[in-house]
């Protein structure tokens, strides 16, 4: 006859089970906390700041953008990482990051938008600490991740206005809704017809009652130093130095012109007005004595004599020399540069000669 045991929790063997079936709970636990610390991990005082910006206020489809981001670290420690720029889950570009503690720095990726929804986005990832004399350490920042969403639109006159709301896509003057209207492409340039040029009759140009305007022609092209430069206020200085040159110029011009004239070295130059055969006056300038009506004009005594020979002789010297002054000074005012150059070096040898008495020390 065979005997049967039966044991209950308060025999040795049944405190034995109880003891493993809370070994493996107690091991389940703890290997449960393992697994699930890091995502209870402490977030450290880093990451993206403020979102997005782009180098253009507005983004149109063909037109290369730059993104920017900032990352900041208030971390205690330097960081590390890299910063993915995607577009619609595409990568556009990745870049590294190297922020001292209490730094922010940016970066940016480039850029060329296509037509359509856009979902710009960039992270922050693999992000490190680096304390001194430590080894790094893997963290997890508080901001990692900034988002846009835009639609990107097609801007075919280049006038900052997108083909969505303008209402004139290609910029010839012609509304998209004329054009749809008159069936012609309101995405094509349509180059304006020419006005139809007038008949005589309309203008009224064969009436003999009818003169010709003159033409007048300016020339603004600058003729002194600032035709090197670009516009600014020395180029300002430099124009108005330029005028008053040319105004002395002629003023000098029309001095000698007189003085040559009265002391009878050149003839005048005398307009005349002829009537051709369609009725109008043309003035014709001359300077043959023919034309010209005889003056007497009045002569100076001049003493007789050896002692007559000398004055006369010194009245045309100082007249030759006074003339060939004139002469000069009116060849230099007809070189803006040099009188420019001159100016310049007057003022530069000026505020030396000033900066030397105020420099020398009282002996």
């Amino acid at each position: 006859m065979s005997k049967v045991y039966h044991y209950n929790n308060t025999s040795p063997r049944g405190h034995q089970t109880v003891y493993n079936k809370c070994m493996k709970w107690l091991l389940s636990f703890t290997l449960l906390f393992i697994l699930t610390t890091p995502a209870f991990a402490e977030e450290f005082n880093a990451g993206i700041v403020q979102g997005l910006w782009y180098s253009q206020e507005t983004v149109f489809v063909d037109q290369p953008v730059r993104i920017y981001v900032a990352v900041r670290n208030n971390t205690g420690s330097d960081l590390t990482g890299t910063v993915e720029f995607l577009d619609n889950g595409n990568r556009i570009d990745r870049v590294s990051v190297s922020a001292l503690d209490g730094r922010i720095i940016e970066r940016w990726a480039d850029w060329t938008p296509t037509y359509g929804e856009h979902i710009i986005s960039a992270s922050l990832a693999q992000t490190k600490l680096h304390a001194v004399g430590e080894s790094s350490e893997t963290i997890t920042v508080t901001a990692s991740l900034a988002e846009d969403s835009f639609f990107v639109d097609y801007d075919t006159d280049n006038d900052g206005v997108g083909n969505k709301t303008d209402v004139d896509d290609d910029g010839d003057g012609i509304s998209d809704e004329v054009e749809q209207t008159n069936g012609t492409d309101p995405l094509v340039f349509d180059e304006p017809e020419p006005e139809p040029v007038p008949s005589e009759e309309e203008t009224g140009s064969g009436s003999s009652d009818t003169t010709p305007s003159p033409s007048v022609t300016t020339d603004d092209s600058p003729e002194g130093i600032e035709q090197y430069l670009t516009s600014s206020r020395a180029d300002t200085l430099l124009g108005s130095i330029t005028n008053v040159v040319n105004e002395s110029k002629e003023k000098l011009d029309a001095y000698r012109q007189t003085r040559a004239v009265a002391h009878g070295t050149e003839k005048p130059v005398v307009e005349e007005i002829d009537i051709n055969e369609d009725g109008f006056g043309e003035i014709i300038r001359t300077t043959d004595e023919e034309n010209q009506p005889e003056k007497e004009k009045p002569t100076a005594q001049k003493p007789d004599g050896f002692l007559g020979d000398v004055f006369t002789f010194i009245g045309t010297l100082f007249s030759g020399i006074y003339t060939g002054v004139l002469t000069a000074i009116s060849w230099a005012l007809g070189n803006p540069v040099l009188m420019q150059l001159l100016i310049l070096f007057g003022i530069l040898f000026s505020l030396y000669k000033i900066s030397q008495k105020v420099s020398r020390r009282p002996r």
